[in-house]
């Protein structure tokens, strides 16, 4: 199967960044779903198959870029695609960190406020990828910024989340090893809500540049 999609020998790397984004709600889905049907025994296989994803992910990355070096004619200025190729891929990585953290830190009992971020997650994964399929045409530029305050608007709520869940965690749990792993955890999420919004930010710089 062809990684690139090309047309007239050239590759369309709006199609390369949706692409991307389809792979960051695969794998927003697979948490979810992993999440409601929580099983410690699945902990390492859930961490394998959203390292497949990541791994099929740094490969369109790779591609992409390998093709950039050597076009004459990108649709927009090269530093652009190449930051908003990479902001895309800090997303999934910030998803894989999560998989891996559930399994390198054995969680054992998945908390509520855990199901309200994966939840801001999925919902970020759906508008991340909804917003690049609108970008792709600058008629619908008023569209996309519609989408990048949504993105903003739920990433603040991903913040509120955030602050609520490390105040219960240091206010109310004497366990000293489920401090630590716990405050990793969230971290590792709020990191990843956080590149949503650089990624919609980013999108938002480039419309500016090219209006």
């Amino acid at each position: 199967m062809k990684i690139l999609r090309l047309k007239e020998n050239r590759l369309d790397y709006y199609d390369e960044f949706i692409k991307n984004a389809e792979i960051a709600v695969k794998i927003a889905t697979e948490l979810k779903t992993y999440t409601e049907n929580f099983n410690i025994n699945t902990s390492t296989e859930i961490e394998e198959k959203v390292h497949k994803l990541e791994n099929d992910a740094d490969k369109n990355l790779h591609e992409t870029l390998d093709f950039l070096a050597k076009d004459f004619l990108p649709p927009i200025e090269r530093e652009d695609i190449v930051l908003l190729a990479n902001r895309i891929d800090d997303i999934i990585d910030y998803l894989d960190e999560i998989a891996i953290n559930f399994n390198i830190l054995n969680v054992t009992v998945i908390r509520e406020d855990f199901k309200e971020f994966i939840e801001i997650i999925n919902k970020l994964a759906v508008l991340l990828k909804e917003m690049l399929e609108k970008f792709k045409d600058k008629k619908n530029y008023g569209d996309v910024h519609k989408f990048i305050i949504e993105i903003n608007n739920t990433e603040e709520n991903g913040d509120k989340i955030y602050e609520k869940s490390i105040k219960n965690l240091f206010t109310n749990e004497t366990n000293s090893i489920e401090i630590l792993r716990w405050n990793t955890i969230y971290n590792s999420l709020e990191n990843c809500i956080d590149s949503f919004e650089n990624v919609a930010n980013t999108v938002g710089e480039i419309i500016l540049k090219n209006t």
